[in-house]
């Protein structure tokens, strides 16, 4: 039986998020590839948030963390791009699907607005 880790506190998940960024930022990733570390950033930015609003002690699931967002009342169209950044990453790991430049264009700007949106409130 596996036995998980501590689970991360906010600073951790900043931290965490952090790095996945740097990684974009000095690598030239292959579209999937792209497309996935920019998903985990995020995934990361959205617990970091969570964690800090809600005073969860921990999130299970991609799905949980959605869950989470709407008890949260974040509005919807963040949480549809959290989800659309997700299942591209899935199409891109378990579907073998490759991104266009177009589809990595539109990746990366929801990256981003989501990024801007919970990267401050997630702040110490």
């Amino acid at each position: 039986m596996r036995q998980r880790p501590p689970e991360p506190d906010v600073a951790q998940h900043r931290e965490q998020a952090q790095h996945n960024e740097d990684l974009l930022n000095r690598a030239s990733l292959p579209p999937d590839w792209e497309v996935t570390v920019r998903f985990y950033a995020v995934a990361h930015w959205v617990r970091a948030y969570l964690k800090k609003a809600l005073k969860v002690p921990s999130i299970d699931t991609h799905e949980h963390a959605d869950q989470l967002l709407y008890q949260a009342g974040v509005q919807r169209t963040i949480r549809v791009d959290f989800k659309e950044l997700r299942w591209a990453s899935q199409d891109a790991r378990y579907y073998c699907v490759r991104p266009d430049p177009h589809q990595l264009q539109r990746y990366k700007q929801i990256h981003d607005r989501l990024r801007s949106f919970f990267e401050p409130k997630s702040r110490p």
